[in-house]
C-alpha cells in the first residue's frame, strides 16, 4: 500500500463500519448544481487497493482538483463536467442509452463561454478516461 494512504486506511478501518458513509458536499461551483455525494467504507477499500472505483469517488477527487484550481487562481480556466452525466448507468444497456449521454453533454456545452476547458470523466466498462472538450 502506497504511503500516502495509510492515514486514510488506518480511519476506515477504525472508524468505520461496513455500513457508515462519508457526506462529501461537491458545491455549486464545481458543476452548477450542489450535490451532497457520500463515500462508503467499501468505496474506500477499493480506492486504496486500486479496484474499480465509483462514480462518487470520481467526484471527491474532482471536488479535490476544483479546490486545487481555486487555491492557485486557476478556477476559471475549468468546468468540471459530472460523470453521472455521460458514462453509462449499467454496462448491459449501454448502448441503448449512448444516444441520450451524447444528447445531455451536446445540451450542456451548448452555451458555454469560449476559453474554458471542459473535464469530463467517462467510465467505458471498467476503466476511467478523462476527456478534454475545448469548444
Amino acid at each position: 500500500m502506497n504511503m500516502e494512504m495509510r492515514p486514510l486506511a488506518y480511519y476506515a478501518h477504525s472508524f468505520m463500519r461496513q455500513d457508515n458513509q462519508i457526506e462529501v458536499p461537491i458545491p455549486y461551483t464545481i458543476m452548477g448544481f450542489e450535490l451532497p455525494i457520500f463515500i462508503s467504507f467499501d468505496d474506500i477499500y477499493e480506492f486504496i487497493n486500486l479496484q474499480e472505483i465509483s462514480a462518487n469517488c470520481i467526484l471527491v477527487y474532482m471536488r479535490y482538483l476544483e479546490e486545487l484550481c481555486r487555491i492557485n487562481g486557476q478556477a476559471e480556466k475549468f468546468v468540471f463536467v459530472s460523470p453521472t452525466l455521460i458514462s453509462p448507468v449499467r454496462i448491459d444497456t449501454e448502448d441503448a442509452g449512448m444516444r441520450d449521454r451524447a444528447d445531455s453533454l451536446v445540451s450542456f456545452l451548448r452555451d458555454t463561454p469560449k476559453g474554458r476547458l471542459y473535464l469530463v470523466p467517462h467510465n467505458r466498462g471498467r476503466h476511467w478516461v478523462l476527456g478534454v472538450i475545448d469548444p
